[in-house]
């Protein structure tokens, strides 16, 4: 075990006979996870320690990055004291939360609370943004839909309601690029975070200043780019005395959450594809070159190596929370609802509690149970609301699927898949078979194996992704009636969209 000291020991390599241990902290939506990771893929120790997301307004949805610190600090002490007693940490790795971004000085401080991917307070700005883009010929560049929760949307409301902040910042950086430099004071970013910001050149990998220029938006505030897998810089004695390991430790720069878990998975050559359901669901597939969908409903995101076209959609285990809480239920009996056949005839849920991206791209967009009838009661509004995420995220994928089917099933991984039934129904709704990963700490072990290439122990993405903990607790094949019945559900839901409910609701 290791011990903790005043003054920890300067990190100086693997002592003789030790086991390799590589540390990974994702920094997620309501949680900081951090997971040790033997060079051999073996998990040594995990913890996870919460924090709050504040809603001073509403559509504003910020967190305090000190408490990002906080819980890094708290999870990784925990995981440190629980290392077996001859493993030596090597190396570090991040993944974050996507789009949500910090505004600092110079010396990483936060001038204000993060703004987070929730956050829906530059709506207004929306079409603003938008013909800017389109006058000034950018949207080749940027290979993005311009929607609510990617960064240049409150970027651009800061510029106009908090400009004090923008002259005091020395950096733009996203939630794990400010974790990374708490942990090593030296500043930078990487391309995957980056490609989800709409300040990034997709195809040619690095800022665009041109739309920083469009927006009087200072370049200055960009940061260094690094590769994922690079070394960004070395523990300090500060951050290894909080984390409780070692100092000069090399710390990877790291990926975003979605990305990170792709290496997590194994899901880093053109072809695969996989599927993460957490707070929102997150389809990607793996490209060799960027892909824009013409109808803007995909993004294209820099992989740590290549591109992905990536379906993004808000409301899953958010929605799915907020229909448990509501209903007062617990996440069993919720569930449950799948398997009963006695309410087979629950009304439509449209899940869009937090507006909604693929395939609607429709911020303003809001949920409603539709087709109430005197025989529903609470169940039957669960059983909907889980139908009605399912759907959702069935949606999402179906979009991702039209530019190309996957080779061999969809490796998935997090939140209710945990559940047979929620399982089952996912793979029904989308009509391709699942991997359902035993290991719903994907972005974790990713963000540990991309410290193990920053440390030398793995050559690339693709041989640390072989040493990934692959196991499958469950092959979940879809059952074409089934399918077909999801279908004509999901038909519906778009049916609705397409004669203009949402906007009739959002007073359009």
């Amino acid at each position: 075990m290791l011990v903790f000291m005043n003054t920890l020991p300067e990190h100086d390599g693997p002592v003789s006979g030790a086991k390799t241990a590589l540390v990974g902290l994702d920094l997620g939506t309501s949680s900081l996870k951090v997971l040790a990771l033997g060079s051999d893929g073996s998990v040594l120790a995990e913890a996870t320690a919460a924090y709050p997301t504040a809603t001073p307004n509403p559509g504003w949805a910020e967190q305090d990055p000190a408490s990002w610190w906080a819980a890094a600090g708290a999870a990784s002490r925990s995981v440190a004291a629980a290392l077996p007693d001859d493993a030596h940490v090597v190396g570090i790795g991040l993944s974050g939360q996507m789009h949500t971004f910090v505004l600092a000085g110079a010396d990483g401080g936060a001038l204000r609370p993060a703004v987070t991917w929730m956050d829906t307070r530059a709506g207004e700005l929306l079409d603003h943004v938008r013909r800017r883009i389109a006058d000034a010929g950018l949207a080749g560049e940027l290979g993005n839909p311009v929607v609510l929760g990617l960064s240049l949307l409150p970027l651009v409301w800061l510029r106009e309601f908090e400009p004090d902040v923008l002259r005091r910042a020395t950096w733009l950086l996203g939630a794990k690029d400010w974790l990374r430099m708490r942990l090593t004071s030296a500043a930078g970013a990487e391309p995957t975070d980056a490609s989800a910001t709409l300040l990034f050149d997709v195809p040619g990998r690095r800022w665009s200043h041109a739309t920083c220029d469009a927006f009087g938006l200072p370049t200055r505030l960009l940061p260094p780019l690094g590769a994922s897998g690079a070394r960004a810089g070395s523990l300090t004695p500060e951050a290894a005395r909080h984390l409780g390991l070692p100092a000069g430790i090399p710390v990877a720069y790291g990926a975003g959450d979605q990305q990170a878990a792709a290496v997590g998975t194994g899901t880093v050559r053109p072809g695969q594809m996989q599927l993460m359901v957490g707070t929102g669901a997150q389809a990607l597939a793996v490209r060799a070159a960027p892909v824009v969908d013409a109808a803007g409903r995909l993004h294209a995101f820099a992989h740590v190596e290549g591109w992905v076209s990536q379906a993004s959609v808000n409301n899953a285990g958010a929605a799915l929370g907020w229909t448990k809480d509501v209903l007062g239920l617990g996440w069993a009996e919720l569930y449950a609802t799948l398997d009963d056949a006695t309410l087979d005839d629950a009304p439509t849920f449209l899940p869009y509690v937090t507006g909604e991206r693929t395939p609607l791209m429709k911020g303003h967009a809001r949920g409603a149970w539709l087709g109430l009838a005197p025989e529903h009661g609470a169940r039957h509004l669960a059983r909907a609301g889980v139908e009605g995420v399912v759907a959702s995220i069935a949606d999402g994928v179906a979009t991702l699927l039209e530019a190309g089917a996957p080779v061999g099933p969809v490796r998935a991984s997090g939140g209710g898949l945990r559940e047979p039934a929620f399982a089952q129904a996912l793979a029904d709704a989308i009509g391709h078979p699942l991997d359902v990963l035993a290991s719903s700490a994907a972005s974790a072990i990713g963000a540990a194996l991309l410290g193990g290439i920053a440390a030398g122990v793995y050559a690339d993405a693709e041989d640390a992704a072989a040493h990934a903990p692959l196991a499958v607790a469950a092959t979940v094949a879809p059952r074409p009636k089934r399918t077909a019945a999801w279908t004509a559900r999901r038909a519906r839901a778009r049916a609705l969209d397409e004669i203009g409910l949402h906007e009739v609701v959002a007073g359009l």
